[in-house]
C-alpha cells in the first residue's frame, strides 16, 4: 500500500540542503514491520507451559473437557468413567492441552499486528537500529571521500526514527544535534505529516553539516537525492 508521502517535496529538500553542505543525506523509511519469528515461539512456548499450571491451580483438569472433545471427534473412550483416572491418560492429556495451547498461541500472535504489539519494546528498537545500519551501508554512505555520509531512517510500524552518521560527522557532531533532527521528523509524524517531517529533518540535518563541513570548490553529489522506500 503506498505511503501518503510527497517523495517531490522531500527530494527537492535534499538536493536544496547538499547545495549548503559537502555532507550526503539519504532518507530511507521503512513501511512494514520487521521480522521477529521468535515472539510467536516465545509465546506460545510460555502459553503451553505456564497455562495448564494455572488450569491446574484452578481445579480445570485437562480430562474434564478435553475428554468429552476427544470422545465426539475420535470416538475415543472418556477417561474416569469409573472415577478414576490412570497416570498414562493424565500424562496425554496434559501434553495435548500443551500441544493445543502452543498452536494456537503460535497462530494467534502470527498475525503481524499481533507479533509487534507483544514483542517487546527493547527488541523492536534494536532491531530497528541494525535495520537503519544495513541500510547506511547498503547505500554506500560510509563510502564518501570525506566520510559525510548522514542517513535519515524511519521504521513506521515500529514507531523508530534514527540518524546514523559517518565517522567524519560522527566525531565532531553533538549527539543532541541528531536527537534534534529525530525530535523534529517525531513531532511531524504524530500528525500524520510525513513529508513535512521529513523536510524539517533534512533541513535541520543541514544547518548542522553546513556548519562543521561548508561545501567545496566541486561539492560532488555522491549520493542520489532522494527518500527510498523498503
Amino acid at each position: 500500500m503506498p505511503l501518503n508521502i510527497d517523495h517531490a517535496r522531500i527530494n527537492a529538500a535534499i538536493a536544496r540542503t547538499e547545495t549548503q553542505t559537502a555532507g550526503e543525506i539519504t532518507c530511507v523509511i521503512k513501511k512494514t514491520a520487521l521480522d521477529y519469528p521468535e515472539t510467536p515461539l516465545m509465546w506460545a512456548a510460555a502459553s503451553a507451559f505456564i497455562l495448564p499450571l494455572i488450569f491446574l491451580g484452578l481445579g480445570i483438569w485437562p480430562h474434564d473437557w478435553l475428554g468429552p472433545v476427544l470422545s465426539a471427534l475420535a470416538g475415543w473412550n472418556a477417561p474416569n468413567v469409573t472415577g478414576e483416572l490412570l497416570a498414562a491418560e493424565a500424562i496425554i492429556f496434559y501434553a495435548l492441552t500443551q500441544l493445543i495451547l502452543f498452536a494456537a498461541v503460535y497462530l494467534l500472535v502470527s498475525v503481524p499486528k499481533v507479533t509487534l504489539w507483544l514483542t517487546p519494546r527493547f527488541i523492536t528498537r534494536r532491531r530497528a537500529h541494525k535495520k537503519a545500519l544495513e541500510q547506511f551501508l547498503a547505500r554506500g554512505l560510509h563510502l564518501t571521500k570525506a566520510h559525510t555520509g548522514v542517513m535519515i531512517f524511519c521504521a513506521l510500524e515500529e514507531r523508530f526514527v534514527d540518524v546514523i552518521a559517518d565517522e567524519g560527522i560522527y566525531s565532531r557532531v553533538d549527539k543532541s544535534e541528531w536527537n534534534a533532527t529525530v525530535a523534529a521528523l517525531v513531532s511531524h509524524i504524530k500528525k500524520g505529516d510525513l513529508t513535512t517531517g521529513f523536510e524539517a529533518a533534512v533541513e535541520r540535518c543541514g544547518v548542522v553539516l553546513s556548519t562543521h563541513f561548508p561545501p567545496g570548490a566541486e561539492n560532488t553529489n555522491e549520493s542520489p537525492d532522494v527518500l527510498i522506500e523498503i
